[in-house]
């Protein structure tokens, strides 16, 4: 997942207010039995995930879409979601500083801040492209994250064995 290249891009000691719990009231960690009218739109060997309802939500004032809740293990630990058009992002970043604090940012390709990270369990990233107006917004829960990061790893080195660099 792109998503979490800027993991390794960006130092990670950020300041954050209160970091979400969850999504829309489904905690790290739930089961997806808790996601209402579950609809699964993707799968691995360390993670599925799945759309509630037509994948709309909002996110303070923002109307967001393509909403994916990922779970590994039946644990709820990744929400992705796409929103369309400047003022849908900066008002996100409102709501983002309001909620989590500053937080840090960068450009590269495109406008981007975080939060979390490190330390903390929990890591959001709000990206941004002025080249096509569109961006996202994911929350991940680290500690299921990094174990389905290991998961994929270590399923790589035994397809591969003794391939060597």
């Amino acid at each position: 997942m792109k998503t979490f290249l800027l993991l390794a891009l960006l130092p990670l000691q950020l300041l954050a207010a209160s970091l979400p719990d969850g999504f829309e009231g489904l905690p790290w960690e739930a089961p997806v039995s808790r996601l209402a009218d579950a609809r699964k739109l993707a799968e691995t060997k360390a993670y599925q995930c799945f759309r509630s309802g037509e994948g709309q939500s909002r996110v303070g004032d923002t109307q967001v879409s393509n909403l994916r809740l990922c779970f590994s293990g039946d644990r709820f630990y990744f929400a992705q979601m796409e929103f369309v058009g400047q003022k849908a992002y900066e008002s996100l970043l409102a709501h983002a500083k309001s909620s989590w604090g500053e937080g840090r940012s960068g450009q590269r390709f495109t406008e981007t801040h975080v939060w979390g990270g490190g330390e903390e369990k929990v890591y959001v990233e709000l990206e941004f492209s002025k080249l096509d107006d569109r961006g996202t917004l994911a929350l991940v829960y680290l500690p299921i994250y990094r174990e389905t990061q290991e998961a994929t790893r270590q399923e790589r080195a035994r397809a591969r064995p003794g391939a060597g660099f």
